[in-house]
């Protein structure tokens, strides 16, 4: 009975630990009147693996008090990987050439009126529509708050979130109109030259330098994969794009895992010292 309590109890610490979604980053770009399109996007973050598909993305208008637009953010189980919500792809792309791929950006129609004023909140309508993150002050008029970034963007600061209640302190909130007459639409450089998305990590500088040090390849690859950076042996698990475990054991510096008998597709490894990387098998 006592071995089974156990097992039990560390299954639950297991599937519980580290086991979050929360919104990273946000852009409201600034295109020319009738032409171009202005790009709104939402960068989320998926620590741990998680099914996404009860999980919808609600809007408040800056003068408003009352939530009144929401929108699932995708479907599926999704480990240790941003995920983006935006309005238009072809504007998404040409500004953030690279980030997107097959699987990790919504369209959403209700974010081309989105601005920087009004707010935004992340929920699990599969539990009573339960707060999970939030941006801005619920029922504040958010058009002259210093949170307010019309025509610039936010990005949450390292290691923080997600938070039932607005903190102004956990976000990096730059001037509104600091990307006023900036972007492919004013015939400028993209916007990816600003704006750093996919900079947001789970922890503090030690992660950072961990996370620079650390390099997989080759990437993509058909048969093995090493990583160079290691100073000691790591345990570490490869999941599939659906969150399941395809491959575990442990890799010193240099040493290469065979992946010759996975399927194509992009797969994550993960180290126990908290390091995850994406790569292709081809």
């Amino acid at each position: 009975m006592r071995k089974l309590l156990l097992i039990t109890l560390l299954l639950t610490s297991l599937i519980s630990h580290s086991q979050s979604i929360r919104i990273t980053a946000m852009v409201e770009g600034d295109c020319p009147t009738g032409g171009g399109t202005a790009p709104r996007i939402v960068e989320l973050f998926v620590e741990g693996t998680m099914d996404i598909t009860d999980l919808k993305l609600e809007f408040q208008w800056a003068f408003a008090d009352y939530w009144s637009a929401s929108a699932n953010i995708g479907t599926g189980v999704y480990t240790d990987t941003f995920l983006y919500f935006v309005n238009d792809i072809s504007a998404f792309d040409e500004n953030f050439p690279g980030i997107r791929t097959s699987t990790n950006t919504t369209v959403g129609t209700i974010l081309s009126s989105v601005e920087g004023g009004e707010k935004i909140r992340l929920i699990d309508s599969s539990n009573n529509n339960q707060v999970i993150d939030i941006y801005g002050i619920d029922g504040q008029n958010g058009e002259s708050t210093s949170w307010n970034f019309s025509n610039s963007y936010v990005k949450r600061n390292n290691g923080i979130g997600p938070n039932v209640t607005f903190d102004e302190t956990e976000w990096t909130i730059l001037p509104k109109n600091t990307l006023l007459f900036k972007g492919i639409c004013w015939n400028e450089p993209a916007l990816n030259t600003i704006i750093g998305l996919q900079g947001y990590t789970l922890s503090n500088e030690n992660y950072n330098t961990l996370k620079t040090q650390l390099k997989i390849y080759p990437n993509p690859s058909s048969l093995y994969i090493e990583l160079s950076g290691l100073l000691k042996e790591e345990k570490y698990h490869i999941y599939s794009i659906l969150g399941n475990e395809v491959l575990k054991g442990s890799i010193k510096n240099f040493e290469k895992v065979n992946i010759q008998n996975l399927n194509v597709g992009i797969y994550f490894i993960k180290l126990e010292n908290g390091f995850t990387q994406k790569f292709l098998k081809k």
